[in-house]
């Protein structure tokens, strides 16, 4: 009876170490260094931000004095990309999201908005569809097959978030996107 209590404990800790002991992933550009590592028990990432690094980096999900932290559990965000002093990320536990925009100078968000979930992000600027519409059959010319195959219909707008100035701009281009 004892070795199997033994067995048992022994099964537990061997799998709360292998559900902590997530790789960790690193992002820099001249501005900052982010470290991020996704989460095991619950959905999304944790991001630690510090300056960047000289040299080579140890890409360890470890905080260290002067870093301060983006995430929570009940936020489940997810990296895009870095460019300049912004962070973009997307938030999603499926597929209707957010983007996600962070000033890691003043460590707040700047965009935060529903999009859909494809985004391009590089060193200039973070090209989105931004959500501001329902859909209706006059709107979007697949409202009929998204309500067939029981998705519903949005209408997105392309913006442009520009590094430079922090300034979003439209682009006049819009699309119907289906939802669920």
């Amino acid at each position: 009876m004892r070795a199997a209590l033994l067995i048992s404990t022994l099964a537990l800790l061997g799998f709360a170490v292998s559900a902590q002991a997530q790789e960790a992933q690193c992002f820099q550009n001249e501005h900052y260094l982010v470290i991020s590592q996704e989460r095991t028990d619950d959905v999304g990432t944790d991001f630690l931000v510090r300056a960047p690094a000289k040299g080579k980096i140890k890409c360890e999900f470890v905080e260290a004095e002067g870093d301060f932290s983006i995430g929570n559990p009940d936020d489940p965000l997810w990296y895009a990309g870095l460019a300049g002093k912004y962070l973009a990320l997307t938030r999603s536990t499926g597929p209707d999201g957010d983007v996600v925009i962070y000033d890691l100078d003043s460590r707040s968000k700047v965009v935060d908005v529903a999009a859909d979930d494809d985004l391009a992000v590089d060193e200039d600027r973070v090209v989105y569809w931004e959500r501001v519409a329902e859909g209706t059959d006059k709107t979007c010319p697949e409202f009929a097959e998204y309500q067939a195959n029981g998705l519903g219909a949005v209408i997105a707008e392309e913006r442009i978030f520009e590094v430079a100035t922090g300034a979003i701009a439209k682009t006049g281009e819009s699309r119907c996107s289906a939802t669920q």
